[in-house]
C-alpha cells in the first residue's frame, strides 16, 4: 500500500513540474504594447514615457546673466 501512495505521489509532483513549466510558454511576455494600455492614443496627441532627472548644472542663486554692448 505504501509502494502505491509513494507511486502517485511522485507522479503528481512530476505531472505538476511539467505543467507548471507548460503554462510559461503560453503566457505572453510582460511587455507593453500599444494595444494594452488602459487608453486610444488620439491623433496628434503626444505621451511621455521617460521623464529624464533633473541635472545639476547650474544653480538658482548662482548668479545672473547680464547682456553688454562692446563700446569702441
Amino acid at each position: 500500500m505504501r509502494d502505491v501512495f509513494y507511486t502517485l505521489l511522485v507522479v503528481w509532483v512530476i505531472w505538476r513540474v511539467m505543467n507548471a513549466f507548460s503554462s510559461d510558454k503560453s503566457k505572453p511576455n510582460n511587455t507593453r504594447s500599444p494595444s494594452s494600455r488602459p487608453y486610444t492614443k488620439k491623433e496628434g496627441e503626444t505621451t511621455v514615457d521617460y521623464v529624464p532627472p533633473k541635472s545639476k548644472g547650474i544653480k538658482d542663486d548662482a548668479g545672473e546673466y547680464v547682456d553688454y554692448e562692446e563700446i569702441k
